[in-house]
């Protein structure tokens, strides 16, 4: 191979690379890092790191099976000992006892989790009003009048696993790049 064509083959490998960290890295960052945020609803985790579990699962909890406009009506089971409960829940749904975190009815936080791309980075995002305080915890509303302590159930941030995944797609991508 002579020097020109040793050139002209550096310049194209440039070429392709300056395409894919500017077109092309952009979109795998930004679909690997909405894929994790919305995977760490199915393990109900982050990193490794299982979220708190909620009231509507605990059936000594005044919240077992809680779901808002629901008619139905919970009776605690008499154990046997001391009074029985006589008094019935409203708002109850069996399928709530069972339901994942975070979940809602039509999963609408984590299908709101969204990827922008902008000059030189990618930015991703949850637009709903609920959304940071679950990420991160604190203080927070029940029906916007009764407050109370929400526990951190993060389900959005940059993670070593996340990181690696990225890193290894970026050196197998170059990889193929320089070898084709």
């Amino acid at each position: 191979m002579t020097p020109e064509e040793l050139r002209q083959r550096l310049e194209s490998k440039l070429g392709e690379i300056r395409h894919y960290a500017g077109e092309v890295l952009p979109q795998v960052i930004a679909a690997d890092a909405v894929d994790s945020f919305k995977e760490n609803f199915e393990t109900e985790s982050f990193d490794g790191k299982a979220w708190p579990d909620v009231k509507r699962r605990d059936p000594n909890s005044p919240w077992y099976g809680f779901e808002y406009g629901n008619t139905g009506t919970y009776t605690p089971p008499h154990t046997g000992i001391g009074r029985p409960q006589s008094r019935q829940r409203k708002n109850f749904n069996p399928e709530r006892t069972t339901a994942k975190i975070l979940h809602g009815q039509n999963e609408e936080l984590k299908n709101a989790i969204q990827a922008r791309i902008e000059p030189g980075h990618v930015v991703i995002s949850n637009e709903k009003p609920y959304a940071e305080v679950h990420n991160y915890g604190g203080k927070a509303k029940v029906f916007g009048k009764h407050p109370f302590s929400m526990p951190q159930r993060q389900f959005m941030g940059v993670t070593d696993k996340l990181t690696d995944r990225i890193y290894d797609k970026i050196k197998r991508d170059i990889k193929r790049i320089l070898n084709s």
